[in-house]
């Protein structure tokens, strides 16, 4: 941390001028003021609570009252009954999102048993220092009609369970219309029905007065938050509170979730809707999101997740960055859907502003919600207790969005013995939105206290004082060297005094540090003479932070140390002990005459692939010496080091993917950043058995109209190919949703066979309850059919041979007449069938 500290003597008269003070004011000899400036930290990825990428969880992990926390439903994975939440911490993420599903409940009361447990879950997210995102639905794809009664006695049944968890609660997701609780596929949400916008303004306004004022919620489609505020006369027949006018504060509360953010160029529907109140084209409703904001002019909450669509994402990253600071995003899913979230990852920044050259998704993981850079503090020195004391500050929020909820600031006197949180009552932190911020001066009275040195802080812990013991709840502060971790504040300053100071109190200033020279096994440094109101008597310097040598003079020759590129920084220290704030750091480089790695390889590309082998190549890195090779890894592990820009890597298994990166080796063993993965496959060998059609361009499909037996076949009503879906690396991808019809005539006698053998993957695995299969008068979902062994069909997003046995599933294979697949089952994802044989 750089801090460089500046003290000025403050005339009593112009401080009661400038300031309220809520107690007598100091006498003059005392009324000074320190300003202490820091060095901003603008690349380091780190956890803050209430913002960020978030993922998916059950939540209620009993199965007995949540089908969903099954292996028997489709997609089901054991990873998110996890209430460690190992993946999420993992992922250096804070927030979790989790379903709470009714679907058993869409004409019942509520189990003790499901309420029992929600709690217990909302316990794991306190124990694990995290916070949750929760929505209530009552089908996962399809038509939800729960009447409005029900809905409104479930909301009361969940209502206790959410007031006492409010602390860990982020927001809660408006839920329980429609598929998902997606506000769709319902008899409440036709934005062009003025007759249905009486039941979503009750059920807003029911959720809104059933549940704590901290608790933010966000609408799916900006054209009900729209519709929302142009009501000024209450719903016929409402009884709830206002008459169901929303107040004020509920309006503050409202914010907006995006459920397929980037899919196209509207969202996938969320802002091309028809409404009875009129046409608003999509530029108008984005407009609207840019301008939400609460009655204190603060950020409202937006968040969600992308769709299995890229259509409005750009491999460049302008589309993603402009949106979500135009939209002031807070949260988003970093588990949905791949399609988007790796070309985020794929996408390299250039360095721009502040920002430094990275990657768009960690980008996006710095960026997402708040973040908050102090600039400078000015405080009084030295304090007395029991006094007036002031405080002001300049910040930077380099984030996307403010603080939502609401949080406390305080300053913060610790001397390891005693510590001393002195709150700023007049401060909104919900007020400091991305841009600079400015804490006018605070005057406060300082509690009673023990005289001696003392660390002042700035600590913004959590509204909810059963979690300010721990710091996860905290905001940390994008600078370099002010974190403490274990306390969960950041520290503005070393040495402050208070009390009575019978000798010297006044700190040096900053030294301004120079590397001026070094050998293999050494450091030079030198620095400019800090001052002192009486005198410097030393310095200290630090290596990488930590201590290595007291000296008198302004030079020092560290030697013996370890090679690489190590950092400095040094102290000034007074006869009174009294240290100043740290000089700059300097970086030098040691043991090598060549510190500088390689740039990161560009352009890597697949050229050829065999069912045991990938090619790769790459265009050629950049040094400043010269480049002498290459490191090739495949998922993490090295498996290669060509000195030229290609590579084939070899013993590998058919039809299945490999994902690889690159990195730049110099003489001096120095290593570039890596390249952007890059995922191949090796190719897929013939299928064996009788092919009905293994999509390999003989004939060519749809145009041929047969398959490999030369008999018909076709498709329609997807949504790619004109209808038909299409075949591209010898395989055919069926778009589609809840519409699709494939069919290929198998016409012969195939009691030769034993299986029905289908290569396939999916592209977001689960698709098996999907579509039906039809073959030899059997019809069932794909997912219904029975295996050797017991066990059904499930679709992931890596190929695999899916082997119906025949007879067991009451196939005719004497008969089979057409094998077809039907997409009518709510579902939409993409299938991608590499063969189709009989074994």
């Amino acid at each position: 941390m750089q801090r460089t500290l500046r003290v000025r003597a403050a005339a009593v008269a112009a401080a009661v001028l400038a300031l309220p003070l809520l107690a007598p004011a100091l006498p003059a000899a005392a009324a000074t003021t320190a300003t202490v400036a820091f060095t901003g930290d603008y690349a380091t990825v780190f956890t803050n609570p209430e913002r960020g990428f978030h993922n998916r969880y059950e939540i209620i992990n009993d199965p007995s009252v949540n089908d969903y926390a099954s292996n028997t439903i489709p997609g089901f994975n054991p990873d998110m009954l996890d209430r460690t939440f190992s993946r999420a911490r993992a992922d250096g993420d804070t927030l979790i999102h989790s379903y709470v599903h009714l679907d058993k409940y869409q004409t019942t009361d509520l189990p003790p048993a499901l309420l029992t447990n929600l709690n217990g879950g909302l316990a794991a997210i306190r124990a694990q220092g995290l916070k949750i995102v929760l929505r209530v639905a009552y089908v996962w794809d399809g038509y939800s009609a729960v009447t409005e009664p029900q809905m409104e006695r479930h909301i009361d049944q969940l209502a206790p369970v959410l007031a006492a968890n409010a602390d860990v609660i982020m927001h809660l997701e408006a839920g329980f219309f429609g598929a998902w609780g997606e506000w769709h596929e319902s008899p409440y949400t036709a934005a062009s029905e003025e007759s249905q916008a009486p039941v979503r303004y009750q059920l807003v306004k029911k959720l809104l007065s059933s549940t704590p004022a901290t608790i933010p919620v966000a609408i799916r489609y900006p054209i009900f938050n729209y519709e929302f505020a142009q009501r000024t006369a209450p719903p016929a027949g409402c009884t709830l509170p206002n008459n169901c006018l929303l107040t004020t504060a509920e309006f503050d509360r409202l914010g907006f979730h995006d459920d397929c953010f980037l899919a196209d160029s509207a969202d996938m529907g969320t802002y091309d809707q028809n409404s009875w109140l009129g046409w608003f084209d999509v530029a108008a409703k984005k407009q609207w999101v840019y301008d939400m904001a609460t009655s204190t002019a603060g950020n409202k909450i937006v968040g969600g997740e992308t769709c299995n669509a890229s259509g409005g994402n750009d491999a460049a990253g302008v589309n993603a960055q402009y949106e979500l600071s135009h939209q002031h995003w807070t949260e988003i899913n970093e588990d949905y859907a791949a399609v988007n979230t790796d070309l985020w990852k794929s996408a390299n920044m250039a360095a721009s502003g502040n920002d430094p050259a990275e990657t768009l998704f960690t980008r996006i993981k710095r960026k997402l919600g708040y973040r908050l850079r102090l600039v400078d503090a000015t405080y009084s020195t030295p304090a007395t207790a029991g006094a007036s004391f002031t405080f002001s500050a300049h910040l930077n929020n380099d984030g996307y969005a403010g603080l939502i909820k609401p949080r406390p600031v305080y300053l913060v006197f610790d001397d390891g013995t005693h510590r001393y949180d002195v709150q700023l009552p007049g401060v909104d932190p919900r007020t400091w939105k991305p841009g600079a911020v400015t804490i006018p001066a605070q005057t406060v009275t300082l509690p009673s206290m023990v005289s001696g040195q003392y660390k002042l802080a700035l600590w913004l812990p959590d509204q909810a004082t059963g979690l300010r013991g721990n710091p996860a709840y905290s905001v940390r502060l994008a600078d370099t060297g002010t974190w403490d971790a274990a306390k969960g504040y950041n520290v503005l300053a070393s040495g402050v005094t208070v009390g009575s100071c019978t000798a010297d109190c006044v700190a040096p200033t900053a030294p301004t540090l120079t590397a001026t020279g070094g050998t293999g096994t050494t450091a030079t440094l030198s620095w400019s003479g800090a001052t002192d109101n009486v005198g410097v008597t030393g310095y200290r310097v630090f290596r990488d932070g930590t201590a290595v040598a007291t000296v008198t003079g302004t030079t020092y020759t560290d030697t013996g140390v370890p090679a690489g590129s190590l950092t400095y920084t040094v102290t000034a220290r007074d006869a009174a002990g009294n240290e100043s704030p740290p000089s700059n750091a300097v970086t030098v480089g040691v043991g090598c005459t060549d510190c500088t790695p390689p740039s990161a390889p560009a352009g890597l590309a697949a050229t050829g692939a065999t069912t045991t082998s990938i090619s790769l190549s790459w265009n050629a890195s950049t040094d400043n010496v010269g480049v002498t090779g290459y490191l090739v890894y495949r998922g993490g592990t090295q498996v290669g080091t060509p000195t030229g820009t290609t590579y084939t890597d070899t013993g590998l298994s058919a039809g299945t993917a490999y994902t690889y990166t690159v990195k730049a080796r110099d003489a001096a063993g120095n290593l570039s950043p890596a390249s952007a993965p890059l995922t191949a496959s090796t190719a897929t060998p013939p299928p064996v058995g009788l092919v009905l059609d293994d999509f390999d361009g003989t004939p060519a499909y749809p145009s041929a109209a047969q398959n490999d037996l030369h008999k018909w076949t076709g498709g329609n009503c997807f949504l790619n190919g004109g209808g038909n879906g299409v075949v591209s690396g010898g395989a055919l991808a069926l778009q589609y949703n809840n519409c699709g019809w494939f069919g290929s005539d198998v016409g012969q006698d195939v009691s030769a066979y034993t299986y029905l053998v289908v290569r396939v993957k999916g592209a977001s695995g689960g698709e098996q309850a999907h579509f039906s299969l039809s073959l030899g008068g059997a019809t069932k979902v794909f997912g219904d059919y029975t295996l050797d062994g017991g066990g059904h069909p499930a679709i992931t997003t890596a190929y695999q041979d899916i082997k119906i046995p025949m007879v067991a599933n009451g196939i005719n294979r004497a008969s089979p007449s057409q094998l077809a697949l039907g997409f009518w089952y709510g579902g939409a994802s993409t299938i991608t069938i590499d063969s189709i044989t009989f074994q």
